[in-house]
């Protein structure tokens, strides 16, 4: 956490660690206090005990929310972080002064792979699910063998002071166990992927921060 101001909290896609975030979390602290965090199971964030979803995510958020007596906070969510906002939004409609959507998942995720395509197999749900629930069955030692080309090229993108954090995000049991229940859920199942209208969120602070970036 860090600046003054308007509260804005930073949700991370589906595996993405702090560090990839850290130039824009410094950049928008110039203008308002910014909250970034892992959700559970990721990073240093305990899986807890109940099933990973963006139900039980979204909860987490509110808790946060609740927990530091924030109010009206803008919330900016990238990819699966997307997900989460839009059942946060549908859940606790009065919560957020505003949403910034970034690629986010979408609830109608699953027809993704009721395309065909050769070839493509080895990249379905199905397939991320079954690699995540071997990933989380292994050491964080061969965790960091089975990852080492992720984990190179974010060392490539990201300063060294970030590359032993990334090693440790890489190398977590946990969140691949996290990920396979959240995969499940939220990207496989037609049941449960029921979109409901998104409400009415807007705030003219969203276009003057975001006008204001130079990144």
């Amino acid at each position: 956490m860090k600046g003054n101001g308007r509260t804005i909290i930073i949700q991370p896609g589906m595996i993405s660690p702090l560090a990839e975030w850290k130039a824009l979390f410094e950049e928008l602290s110039r203008h308002a206090r910014v909250i970034i965090y892992n959700r559970a199971g990721c990073g240093k964030s305990d899986k807890g005990i109940t099933t990973r979803n963006r139900k039980e995510n979204a909860k987490d958020l509110n808790s946060l929310i609740k927990k530091l007596s924030i109010t009206s906070p803008i919330i900016l969510g990238h990819s699966y972080g997307g997900l989460i906002l839009q059942e946060f939004a549908q859940t606790y409609p009065n919560v957020a002064r505003g949403f910034v959507l970034v690629d986010s998942t979408s609830f109608d995720a699953y027809k993704v792979d009721e395309v065909e395509i050769d070839g493509e197999d080895v990249n379905s749900t199905e397939a991320w699910i079954e690699k995540c629930k071997t990933y989380s069955g292994l050491s964080k030692r061969d965790l960091q063998v089975e990852m080492a080309d992720w984990i190179n090229e974010l060392k490539e993108i990201l300063p060294s002071s970030s590359h032993k954090e990334i090693e440790e995000f890489m190398s977590n049991p946990s969140m691949f166990e996290s990920l396979s229940e959240e995969l499940e859920y939220d990207l496989l199942s037609r049941e449960t992927n029921q979109y409901k209208p998104f409400p009415d969120t807007f705030t003219p602070d969203i276009v003057f921060i975001l006008k204001n970036l130079k990144l």
